[in-house]
């Protein structure tokens, strides 16, 4: 323990992280420095470490420059979205590069932005060289599947116990890692060099198990895709025992993914009749849907239908993320119970959904004399001609005076022109709040059947099938593997991959509004009230 607290604070004095940050909990300067919420927090602090500071200013940057807006949107943007497969595994290749790489030594990449360390790592990755092997290597590993002859040569399959080794690195090419947690399976192979007394030992293979039975990575020599002659070393190991901590469990009982999945040892890659005999010996394996696909094609099952349906319940902050044309329209600034000052931005779209009557700007210009002409009802006449002459004493010198001119003279002090005109601006904003929102609810009807969309939000129900139609069936297999059947997750996956282009919000700026007659005198019967 006393090494590794050593080697942490080495790295942190090459990387340049102050001592207060040295002291102070990483997380909490997460937290509470950085705005970052405290699950997500946490899932940064497992991939990145003593890092995960200078990492999330990096992300949020990123951010920054991908939404054109400032630190606290980012932050806002980030902490709804978290950690996404793909910066997931980004981040966990630039890590390994760190670590492994660099040995910890970030220096003279510092000032690089998220982007150019992520296309660094992969450069690393891709540049690393097969190593040589050892010279009468003695295994010290748990050896899980052997397949060597009498003569201790050939092929076996050792368990690490590890989630990063260094050996494994230099041996493979690649970083040698794998998640936190998880252990690294390495196919090596004893061979005899002629004419001595001497074994050199090779790595051909690596593979990540977590202790959930799940095969993380599969890969050859520098990431690269394992070769059929290896597939009959792999097939065993869907039969080894002795995973989750049980004898008769097997070790591995299920597929996930870690950096570039492309790469890996898939069951399709086994020819059809080996894929048939391992389906009838475990078939829970095959629990996908491009695995099921494959079972179909070979006649095993027919596939269920996907359940596709389901109900997309946003909040009125929400909104910008689904539909194109959002902006930030204002900042709110308030302080807390602690006295300390908060600020979140707010965005045209919860404007229109919280506060829609703050667009509209026409007060002054509302014309009460054509409301006179065109929308007073008898009602509300009757009632302001009444009250403009109950001081009269002659009231039949007004008899055949129109209302209008009825106003102009005996409403001196405005009472009843800025009652109408009120009541006329009240039905002109009515009009252009419902103009604008359903502008908005016509862009969310891209996904589906918009149930409501008032100042609580919006709920749509949607079927996946009409947005994905015409995408690659590959595809959509792994975004729903990757979101474990979470239909608002593929959704999200596709969307900020750009795989589905979000509908645009579109409103004429010259939209002028109309007046309801109905509501334009229930509002004036209001207004008429206050002084009548």
């Amino acid at each position: 323990m006393r090494k590794l607290d050593s080697k942490i604070l080495r790295i942190q004095e090459i990387i340049g992280v102050s001592s207060m940050l040295m002291e102070a909990s990483k997380k909490d300067v997460l937290v509470k420095k950085l705005g970052i919420k405290e699950e997500l927090a946490n899932e940064l602090d497992t991939i990145c470490g003593g890092l995960s500071v200078i990492m999330t200013n990096k992300i949020l940057n990123w951010y920054e420059d991908l939404i054109q807006d400032d630190r606290q949107t980012a932050t806002e943007l980030f902490n709804r979205r978290g950690i996404q497969p793909a910066m997931r595994q980004s981040l966990t290749s630039i890590m390994d590069w760190i670590r492994v790489g660099l040995n910890g030594n970030l220096n003279q990449y510092r000032d690089l932005n998220f982007n150019s360390l992520v296309l660094k790592s992969e450069e690393w990755h891709d540049s690393l060289q097969l190593g040589q092997g050892a010279i009468n290597y003695e295994e010290k590993n748990n050896i899980i599947k052997d397949f060597r002859d009498e003569r201790g040569n050939g092929f076996y399959w050792a368990d690490l116990n590890t989630n990063a080794s260094d050996e494994e690195c230099s041996r493979m090419g690649h970083c040698g890692r794998t998640g936190y947690g998880n252990t690294i399976l390495s196919l090596r192979e004893f061979v005899k060099i002629p004419g001595g007394k001497y074994t050199l030992n090779k790595s051909h293979l690596t593979a990540a198990v977590g202790k959930d039975g799940t095969l993380y990575q599969l890969k050859g020599p520098k990431n690269s895709k394992p070769k059929e002659e290896f597939h009959k070393y792999i097939l065993p190991l869907f039969y080894v025992l002795g995973g989750g901590g049980e004898e008769e469990d097997y070790l591995i009982r299920g597929f996930g993914s870690e950096y570039a999945s492309n790469l890996d040892f898939k069951i399709t890659d086994l020819p059809n009749e080996t894929i048939t005999e391992l389906y009838i010996n475990r078939p829970e394996l095959f629990n996908t849907r491009s695995l099921q696909r494959k079972l179909k094609e070979l006649g095993l099952i027919d596939i269920p239908p996907r359940e596709t349906t389901f109900t997309l319940e946003l909040g009125p902050n929400e909104i910008g993320d689904y539909v194109d044309g959002d902006y930030k329209y204002s900042t709110r600034r308030w302080k807390d119970a602690q006295g300390n000052k908060r600020e979140s931005s707010v965005y045209f779209f919860e404007m229109i959904l919280t506060d829609p009557w703050s667009f509209w700007e026409n007060y002054d210009s509302a014309d009460w004399e054509g409301a006179v002409q065109y929308y007073l009802n008898d009602e509300n006449e009757k009632r302001i001609r009444e009250y403009l002459l109950k001081d009269v004493d002659d009231k039949s010198e007004y008899g055949e005076t129109d209302t209008q001119d009825l106003i102009k003279d005996l409403d001196e002090d405005y009472e009843v022109r800025n009652a109408i005109s009120s009541a006329v601006n009240d039905a002109e904003a009515d009009d252009y709040v419902n103009a604008l929102r359903k502008a908005l609810e016509d862009a969310l009807e891209f996904y589906g059947d918009v149930k409501f969309l008032n100042d609580e939000g919006s709920k749509i129900e949607i079927d996946l099938n009409n947005l994905i139609s015409g995408l690659d069936e590959d595809l959509i297999d792994e975004k729903f593997e990757t979101c474990d059947d979470g239909l608002k997750c593929v959704l999200e996956e596709l969307l900020y991959n750009g795989y589905i282009d979000k509908p645009r919000f579109r409103f004429d700026d010259r939209y002028y509004p109309d007046v309801d007659e109905r509501y334009f005198n229930d509002v004036l019967v209001d207004r008429l009230s206050d002084f009548m």
